[in-house]
């Protein structure tokens, strides 16, 4: 057999390949041999029926399995002969059975193509400096508190921002009523359920008032019975509690874990506010060096690859809605028009992707499985669960490799920030 692999583009190959008629012959009297064996003919006891008899009824069914094992067992040598990393298959041209003739036929395959990463020293990069203040501190230790807060009621008081009402309302649109409750508690703030114009018409309200007041309601508000009507309300309060923080004390800060007094939580949440802000800064200034890598590196990138990274993407964005309590069955999602805004970004991280492979192979660069066990030792840690736990859930070789290339590209960035140019300074 010969055959020969020509490169139509970057990430395109062309594989002709030329089978001697010699073999044709030799494969199509072996599959008639076969035929006849098994294959009864009306008249003959199974495997008597003459040869030509054979040959006659059955010979295009037979050249076409013959051909199309031919092309399937010959692309699939040439592919493991010279190391092609196929992502999709193009249609075949020729491969038709012609007897006393070689056999030729050529396909047009996808590819993972070789590159060879370029400039990717000395790339710019902006990296933000950690600067975590006392008032920092200060106020994250009061959004600790917010969950703890009490209602209580205070006699005389007036309705303000971020206290809790409780009334009794009716509500009308044209004539009708569309909605009514006689026991209603809404904090002031946030404009859930009712919308910020309704909080600000309840502003003032005190225990034992009545309100009557209409919004217009836009046609797009998330209560149907509201949305797109001018609503006329009736409203009779019941009660208004202030909200109450607790105590910023040494109890309250020992709610927190393994936290000995609030001079202590003070400590721990700079720590943890240091480190998320260094997370932030890395991961910023990667966002420098994956786009100057992508901006110095121009090659074709395959479409498999970029339309596997786009649907992931939709997925991913889809599982989020979901997650944050969007009813995805109302929510119209226009695939096509969300597949076309998102590819540009998968191209990239396809683009970005390849060449931190390409670095790595370049530099010598790999992952021992010793860093993979520690990682996993690390998730064990992190995560409060039996190191052999997930070492179980890491048990299968697409796992494994996941992981492993989720450290490579660890480490390939850690090796590109090292010989970055680096720049640090407050946030832009």
């Amino acid at each position: 057999m010969k055959n020969s692999v020509d490169a139509v583009s970057g990430v395109e190959r062309k594989i002709t390949v030329e089978i001697p008629a010699e073999e044709v012959a030799r494969r199509i009297e072996q599959e008639f041999t076969e035929l006849r064996r098994m294959v009864p003919v009306r008249g003959f006891r199974k495997g008597k029926a003459p040869m030509e008899m054979v040959k006659r009824m059955f010979r295009d069914s037979v050249e076409a399995e013959v051909s199309e094992h031919l092309v399937k067992e010959s692309l699939t040598e040439v592919v493991k002969e010279k190391d092609l990393k196929v992502l999709s298959m193009g249609a075949v041209d020729g491969g038709k059975l012609v007897e006393g003739e070689d056999f030729v036929f050529s396909a047009t395959v996808e590819v993972v193509p070789d590159i060879e990463a370029k400039d990717y020293k000395g790339i710019p990069v902006f990296k933000e400096k950690v600067n975590v203040t006392d008032e920092d501190v200060t106020a994250a230790i009061e959004r600790l508190r917010t969950p703890y807060a009490h209602f209580m009621p205070e006699e005389g008081r007036k309705a303000r921002i971020g206290d809790l009402a409780e009334f009794a309302f009716t509500a009308t649109a044209g004539g009708e009523t569309v909605d009514s409750n006689d026991d209603v508690s809404i904090v002031l703030s946030n404009g859930i359920p009712f919308g910020k114009e309704f909080e600000e018409k309840m502003l003032g309200v005190g225990a034992g008032d009545t309100r009557a007041f209409e919004i217009t309601f836009p046609a797009d508000h998330p209560v149907p019975k509201y949305a797109g009507k001018t609503v006329a309300f009736e409203v009779k309060v019941g009660n208004v509690r202030e909200r109450r923080l607790p105590d910023l004390d040494d109890a309250f800060a020992k709610q927190f874990g393994d936290v000995a007094d609030l001079n202590d939580l003070r400590v721990k949440m700079r720590r943890n506010l240091v480190a998320e802000a260094e997370n932030r800064s890395l991961r910023g200034a990667e966002e420098y060096l994956r786009k100057g890598l992508a901006e110095r590196n121009v090659f074709d990138v395959p479409a498999t690859l970029v339309k596997r990274q786009t649907v992931a993407m939709i997925r991913d964005t889809v599982e989020q809605m979901g997650s944050q309590g969007v009813d995805l069955k109302k929510v119209n999602l226009d695939v096509d028009k969300m597949s076309k805004r998102l590819a540009p970004s998968g191209e990239r991280m396809v683009r970005v992707g390849l060449l931190i492979d390409a670095i790595a192979r370049q530099e010598n660069l790999d992952v021992a499985f010793s860093e993979i066990d520690a990682e996993m030792k690390a998730i064990a840690a992190a995560e409060g669960v039996e190191y052999e736990k997930v070492r179980e859930t890491y048990s299968s070789e697409e796992r494994m490799d996941a992981l492993r290339d989720r450290l490579l590209e660890r480490k390939v960035m850690g090796f590109l920030m090292e010989n970055a140019e680096i720049t640090e300074g407050a946030p832009e």
